[in-house]
């Protein structure tokens, strides 16, 4: 939201000391700027980070306090299943055993398919996704997920699954992938939805860059119809990992909403580093979490869920190793990448806030959040 400096009561001591002819000086006074809508039913999460000083109870605790009321846990397939009926349970395990004690709701990103590709079961790898033995396998992996979950799934906690993230990075505008991959989400679905119910919202995430490129476009839209949700990533990316600036977003918001009028849209990421290096600063990431409010607000009918990432910065051996899983190691804007990942915190890693923190916090007071 842009900050309005509202000169209000000194203009009601202004005029009404007489100065207006004939009725009352309050016909003269200008008016007020609107309040923003209240919450209603939008729902806010973020990434929740560890650090150091701060355990992930504690960040879980205090975003809670904020009014997040969703988080999200990344399954891998290949790191959960990594031979087929191979299964390692430590992760389940974890979230069985907190999520449903905590307040908010959770969201389950299950990765056959990431940003950087495929993956799959060690005897999988290299096969498409609509070839039978890969179907098979990754319903075997839902029943065996079901089966680790017997109190999450009870307490109503579970709100969402997704099936793939970012998936156009490697389907691209490849009509013959797309189609495999449907054939795979369509079953996927048919089976979440007999292990957890209807009522789980079951979709693939996309990046919001998808919307831009006609050939990714026309492919999503024809897989649209089999999701419960619009589901994206939204970071206002350049080509070169700079950002553009937070005027955008109004303009990416109404392309959203307009591209997909018919199903309810989620931004299961939602970010913008701090860093010089992206073209960026403390001030421009703090007014990027205000364009989000303002056009949220525009189209609170069919937004119903902004995750923000991501609540610290991470620890620079983590970005390193992303550098590396996503092939920009040695890459011409491989500094931009590291940079753009390793400063999307709403504070810094040593606990300290950045200013888009306090700035969230405005725009959540401003709208009664959680009231």
């Amino acid at each position: 939201m842009t900050y309005k400096v509202l000169a209000a009561l000194a203009l009601l001591f202004l005029f009404g000391c007489g100065g207006g002819s004939g009725g009352g000086g309050n016909d003269l006074l200008p008016p007020v700027a609107d309040q923003p809508p209240a919450q209603g039913s939008r729902i806010l999460g973020m990434d929740i980070k560890e650090v150091p000083s701060v355990t992930y109870d504690l960040a879980y605790d205090e975003a809670a306090a904020m009014g997040v009321r969703e988080v999200s846990v990344p399954l891998v397939w290949a790191e959960l299943e990594p031979m087929v009926g191979s299964y390692v349970n430590d992760l389940p395990a974890t979230i069985e055993a907190y999520y449903p004690l905590k307040t908010g709701g959770l969201t389950l990103v299950l990765r056959p398919l990431d940003t950087p590709g495929p993956s799959l079961p060690t005897e999988l790898v290299g096969l498409n996704f609509d070839n039978a033995a890969v179907i098979a396998a990754f319903e075997n992996f839902l029943i065996h997920l079901h089966g680790q979950l017997p109190t999450l799934n009870a307490s109503g906690k579970l709100k969402a699954i997704h099936v793939g993230n970012e998936i156009g990075a490697h389907l691209g505008s490849d009509a013959a992938k797309w189609a495999q991959w449907k054939t795979f989400f369509d079953a996927a679905k048919v089976k979440i939805e007999t292990l957890w119910g209807t009522e789980i919202v079951v979709s693939s995430i996309i990046q919001f860059s998808d919307l831009n490129d006609t050939g990714k476009r026309a492919e999503y839209l024809n897989l649209l119809p089999s999701l419960d949700s619009a589901t994206l990533t939204y970071y206002p990316l350049k080509s070169n990992f700079t950002m553009h600036a937070p005027s955008v977003v109004a303009t990416d918001f109404n392309l959203m909403v307009s591209t997909i009028s018919d199903k309810p849209i989620l931004l299961q990421e939602c970010g913008y580093p701090s860093s010089s290096i992206n073209n960026s600063s403390e001030l421009l990431q703090a007014d990027f979490v205000s364009a989000v409010f303002d056009a949220w607000d525009t189209h609170r009918d069919h937004i119903n869920l902004i995750d923000f990432a991501w609540q610290y910065d991470v620890v620079e051996s983590q970005v390193d190793q992303w550098v590396l899983d996503f092939g920009m190691s040695g890459q011409p804007n491989e500094n931009a990448f590291k940079q753009y990942l390793w400063t999307l915190g709403l504070k810094n890693y040593d606990t300290t806030e950045k200013l888009a923190m306090q700035r969230l916090r405005d725009e959540l007071q401003a709208r009664e959040w959680g009231l």
